[in-house]
């Protein structure tokens, strides 16, 4: 047998033996290798397959076939169909064979994706025959084109609940991550909803090393009843808020997916639980003109920015959505509540920030920004929800608040501590201040709260890690601390004139009590022993000066910032700026000193 065919021969079992190991079901299989990697969404296409309200297959065809022509460019790594495939379930066979054919697309295999890719379907309320309980509902004709039998040999292909596919999950690897994506059969009357998730819980432990994705056909919808809130904060559905309460307490659990509500088809609302933020997302456009006019959502993601970028177009008419609920970009671990400080440009670093009269001067470009004016106090938060800081000034003189998109709000006046923050957890900083003369706090959109006492300092955080800013108060006098939580407050002895600085130290996404010692440049964190780290004269700046979601001691010295290994945070200070790195706290620490002296 002649060398080369030998060697070509080798070649090929090679090839088949990788193949056969990257097979075998439940291993998860690397489709995209760089940082940034996508998912695609596709929502409700039942007036696709029909072909009705003035919709036709080709709209989801030319979805499917958008996907396949630019996967390699897009960096998909994994496709996600969010129920109600058809309209009629087991009625009109002609609707699954129009999904099919649309579907089938996906695994035409091509360079880097050798199976084609990946993909997973939920089943919607339309997707089986309609019962008084939509789990004892039949799925024939969904297990006969996306059943078991069908994934088997898909190396991204998990496993599934009980004895068909209606419930099921898949494995696949991209950036650098590991996911699991858990789908869950639409179940309106909680008919099967514990044994279900006790199964979602065992893939959880089981894979904990994987990010994990939940999706099922119905988890929220808009809130749009009048005087709930003003902000049209989604509410879960039935199965939705199930899934949330059972399962939102294994960290991997970040996002939650689902359609089925075209009246309000783009929502988002996000919750925090033990110090992990998890976002729930509805892609819906079936009530739109023509059963949805191709429209689909991308969900672009980066590892080292740690965001995720969603965008709405459709491939089959060209158009794109650019409003505010379709273009968006949300923090994916890490979030400003806790863990993102000074971060102006959602790099996960803390922004060096000085301000002098209403002119900013932002970050290590030098950006620079006209907002405010000369007794105005800079507050900078993340006032649209996109993980990153706006800049914006409180002005004591008027009661006002000033925000760099153009928004003045009438709120609070002299003498109140601008203490803006994420008060109800739905991702946008609200407007608020306390006031020390009544111990009162002040909200744009919530009701004010009475808390506080005499010669204290607000310091407000996420204690809990909820996702929501929680009330706290520094009692100067001797270091007390206390939050409206009612947990057991820490108190230092002999504090000393320490200065109060909570926030996420260990990166558990929950803010800890802590405070700098001027007298000896210690820090407490919490019930810690102290750190040793500065000298007199210094000013504590803790930041993210390095990624990964945990703060970290800093000192402001002669014109520098200094870290505890030795680095130097390098800035161009303007002459006469204040650095706004410096906390508000901090500010009216030593005017309180001041005003006790008087």
């Amino acid at each position: 047998m002649p060398i080369a065919f030998k060697e070509r021969l080798w070649t090929v079992i090679v090839l088949c033996l990788f193949i056969h190991i990257a097979s075998v079901n439940g291993q998860s299989m690397q489709y995209a290798g760089s940082d940034e990697f996508t998912i695609a969404v596709l929502p409700d296409t039942q007036y696709y397959t029909a072909e009705s309200r003035g919709a036709s297959n080709d709209m989801f065809k030319a979805q499917t076939q958008w996907i396949h022509e630019n996967a390699k460019k897009e960096k998909i790594a994994y496709v996600i169909h969010l129920g109600d495939i058809t309209d009629h379930g087991e009625t009109y066979p002609k609707e699954w064979e129009n999904a099919a054919e649309a579907i089938y697309q996906l695994e035409i295999p091509q360079a880097g994706y050798p199976y084609g890719i990946p993909y997973g379907l939920a089943v919607g309320n339309h997707d089986q025959t309609k019962s008084q309980f939509p789990l004892s509902g039949k799925t024939d004709h969904y297990n006969h084109y996306f059943g078991v039998d069908h994934f088997r040999d898909k190396p991204w292909y998990g496993g599934h609940y009980l004895e068909n596919n209606d419930s099921h999950y898949d494995l696949f690897e991209a950036g650098g991550q590991k996911f699991i994506v858990i789908y869950f059969e639409y179940d309106s009357y909680d008919e099967n909803i514990e044994p279900l998730n006790q199964w979602a819980s065992e893939l959880l432990e089981k894979y904990d090393d994987h990010e994990a994705i939940l999706v099922s056909h119905s988890i929220i919808h808009l809130n749009t009843t009048p005087g709930t809130n003003e902000k049209g904060f989604p509410k879960f559905m039935k199965q939705g808020q199930r899934i949330f309460d059972e399962l939102k307490n294994f960290p991997n659990v970040r996002l939650l997916l689902s359609g089925h509500v075209g009246d309000n088809g783009e929502a988002y609302r996000q919750d925090g639980y033990a110090g992990n933020v998890i976002k729930s997302i509805l892609t819906d456009y079936q009530s739109r003109e023509n059963g949805g006019h191709g429209l689909m959502r991308l969900m672009k993601f980066s590892s080292s920015k740690d965001l995720i970028h969603c965008t709405t177009f459709s491939p089959y008419t060209g158009e794109v959505e650019s409003d505010a609920d379709s273009d968006f970009t949300i923090p994916w671990k890490h979030h400003t509540t806790v863990s993102r400080t000074m971060d102006f440009d959602n790099d996960q670093l803390t922004d060096i920030v000085h301000f002098d009269n209403g002119k900013w001067t932002i970050g290590s470009n030098s950006r620079k920004l006209s907002l405010g004016e000369q007794r105005d106090v800079p507050v900078p938060a993340d006032y649209n929800g996109d993980g990153k800081l706006e800049a914006a000034v409180f002005r004591p003189s008027t009661g006002e608040f000033i925000l760099e998109s153009g928004r003045s709000i009438s709120l609070g006046m002299e003498g109140d501590i601008p203490v803006c923050g994420d008060y109800d957890g739905d991702g946008f900083a609200d407007l608020a201040v306390y006031r020390p003369s009544n111990f009162t706090w002040y909200f744009e959109t919530l009701d004010s709260v009475k808390f506080g006492r005499k010669d204290v300092i607000p310091v407000p955080a996420d204690y809990d890690g909820d996702g929501k800013i929680d009330l706290g108060f520094f009692r100067i006098s001797d270091g007390m601390w206390q939050t409206a939580l009612g947990n057991i407050p820490l108190q230092l002895s002999q504090p000393q004139g320490d200065i109060p600085l909570p926030g996420d130290y260990d990166g558990d996404g929950k803010a800890e009590m802590a405070q700098y010692r001027p007298s000896t440049g210690e820090w407490f964190i919490g019930f810690d022993p102290p750190i040793k780290f500065g000298q007199q004269g210094d000013i504590p700046v803790p930041g993210n000066y390095s990624r990964g979601g945990k703060l970290q001691p800093a000192v402001y010295r002669n014109g520098k910032i200094h870290l505890m290994n030795g680095q130097e945070v390098p800035f161009t200070a303007p002459s006469n700026a204040q650095l706004v790195n410096i906390r508000i706290v901090i500010h009216h620490y030593f005017e309180t000193l001041l005003n006790q002296k008087d």
